[in-house]
């Protein structure tokens, strides 16, 4: 979805008063929405990803599709701790 798009499905979702506030605070920034939707931010997607690994009862091929990542992706965010 290019720049131009967004701004404008933005402004229709949220409304003119608050994409003005979002614009006037935040213009100039890069900011990135997840695809998957997921409200949690990396650190707490990390350590919710180590907590479930460590816990016994995924796998990490089960980690990969639970949060839409590669494996290889799952197994640096494990070894990172």
């Amino acid at each position: 979805m290019n720049s131009q798009f967004a701004l404008k499905r933005l402004r229709t979702l949220v409304g003119e008063p608050l994409y003005e506030k979002i614009i006037s605070d935040l213009g100039g920034s890069t900011v990135y929405f997840p695809a998957n939707g997921s409200p949690l931010d990396r650190e707490e997607r990390n350590l919710q990803i180590r907590d479930d690994f460590y816990s016994g009862k995924y796998e990490v091929s089960d980690l990969a599709r639970k949060y839409d990542l590669s494996i290889s992706r799952i197994y640096k965010i494990i070894q990172a701790r």
